[in-house]
């Protein structure tokens, strides 16, 4: 039997495809979005096909562009698992914007279908123009696509991006950094020519790669995550008579003085990612939390949960706030923005908790680290920057357009606090950030439209502190 087949076993006896937590496996990825990716992209990897109500969820619930990213990724994730490189589909899932934005447009060729963008006259000189301004790093691909789909003289005789193609270094084009995505591109797309390639040195490990390594399934973590859920169900405990204690409590504090604190700290964060580890951990803080806050702080602990959190292996919104409550603080403000570190959604929750755990403003912390407001938060922290770092869009008229075109996306519950940063956030030159993207990419929908602005809500009161400046 190979791995494959064994994972799909082992996966199934902890999480059955079909129900968790009552609802449907789609429903709690979306629930949870975007932090429970890792839910997914664990089912995709033991076989499990997107079905045509499983897209059905999708398309109701989410907006478009996140509708059709996970769509067409689930979809082609299902192609890995049957080549047998499910290993490649974490890297597939969480791959950044050149790479999705390379299948977008393949995708696009192969189907005739432009769906995937939003360009209205010459579109498939404008989808060949965007990647190759865009996805210079997998242009060869593109190019394979635009010929076998018929496209390439059409596209040729574009003084537009005839230019463009003019000067590519044909020397880089066909130098990769990243073999994985290389790999995956081959896989998926196996009828497109292309030339061959040379590998720079090998790439550098996946950061979410490497902390899954560091967290593992053991008979601890199941004991623990059987005795949590007797806690959270408030039913007697079945089994483990060899754990002194009558309850499920008294047997996860018998493991706590058991198990070396490292080992069990380990154990709680493998099961970190759902609500097990703050049953286990808000039970404990009331009688132990000195000896947790010691344990936590330990080098070699400390430095497997600041990796958990970095990738956003450690995520669950109780856990983390239980953390903090304990004293744990990610990093310095000074250090926030002397590294630069705001670079995803999972490291702006982060700087959140830090700068916001202490306020005296009485914030809902746990609203705060919602999907919706975190995201309206990275937007507000791109404009701040006049930078598109938090998306995988390419430019800023199709990443606001993509909010404004689409009634039901999240971001526009929070416009008019958005619309206060387009206004007084300024470039250097001093024009407002709505003026220069105005002038800079016409067609952005950015007119003021005298959104609400409600004071008294979680988000503006967080924003009071995150940006003092513009919001008071």
């Amino acid at each position: 039997m190979d791995n494959s087949t064994n994972n799909k076993n082992i996966f199934q006896s902890e999480l059955p495809c079909e129900k968790k937590n009552g609802h449907s496996i789609i429903q709690e990825f979306i629930n949870n979005y975007p932090y429970g990716v890792q839910d997914l992209i664990k089912l995709l990897e033991c076989g499990y096909q997107i079905t045509y109500e499983d897209r059905k969820i999708m398309k109701e619930q989410f907006p478009t562009d996140t509708y059709k990213y996970y769509a067409t990724f689930s979809r082609l994730a299902f192609k890995l698992y049957q080549e047998g490189q499910a290993e490649l589909i974490t890297t597939l899932i969480t791959s950044g914007v050149d790479l999705s934005g390379t299948i977008y447009t393949i995708e696009a060729l192969l189907s005739n279908k432009p769906e995937y963008f939003s360009f209205q006259t010459n579109v498939w000189v404008c989808i060949a123009n965007n990647a190759i301004t865009h996805y210079k790093n997998h242009w060869i691909f593109c190019e394979a696509a635009l010929k076998q789909s018929g496209k390439w003289e059409e596209v040729y005789k574009a003084e537009s991006f005839l230019r463009k193609h003019n000067k590519l270094d044909k020397n880089e084009i066909i130098t990769w950094k990243k073999p994985k995505e290389y790999k995956i591109l081959k896989l998926l797309y196996p009828q497109l020519q292309v030339p061959a390639v040379r590998f720079l040195e090998d790439e550098q490990p996946d950061p979410y790669q490497t902390a899954i390594s560091l967290f593992h399934k053991t008979e601890l973590s199941d004991m623990l995550e059987t005795l949590s859920i007797s806690i959270e169900k408030e039913r007697p405990v079945w089994g483990y008579h060899h754990i002194a204690g009558a309850t499920a409590e008294e047997k996860i504090n018998t493991l706590w003085h058991t198990f070396p604190h490292e080992e069990f700290l380990e154990a709680l964060f493998y099961l970190a990612d759902h609500k097990h580890s703050s049953s286990i951990l808000n039970l404990l803080i009331k009688e132990e939390a000195n000896e947790i806050r010691d344990a936590i702080h330990a080098p070699n602990t400390l430095h497997k949960l600041q990796t958990g959190l970095e990738v956003g292996r450690i995520y669950h919104p109780e856990f983390l706030l239980l953390l903090w409550e304990l004293g744990y603080r990610h990093k310095k403000t000074e250090d926030w923005q002397k590294d630069n570190s705001l670079t995803n959604a999972t490291k702006m929750r982060l700087y959140c908790l830090d700068k916001l755990f202490d306020n005296t403003l009485n914030i809902d912390l746990k609203e705060i680290l919602t999907s919706s407001i975190i995201q309206a938060v990275c937007l507000i922290e791109d404009i701040r920057n006049n930078r598109i770092t938090f998306t995988n869009h390419p430019n800023w008229k199709s990443r606001i357009n993509s909010i404004r075109s689409a009634s039901n996306h999240p971001l526009n519950n929070y416009w008019g606090y958005i619309d206060m940063a387009l206004d007084n956030f300024h470039t250097k030159e001093g024009q407002s950030m709505r003026t220069y993207l105005c002038q800079k990419e016409p067609g952005i929908k950015l007119d003021n439209k005298e959104e609400t602005i409600v004071k008294e809500t979680n988000l503006y009161k967080a924003l009071t502190i995150l940006y003092p400046d513009i919001y008071n």
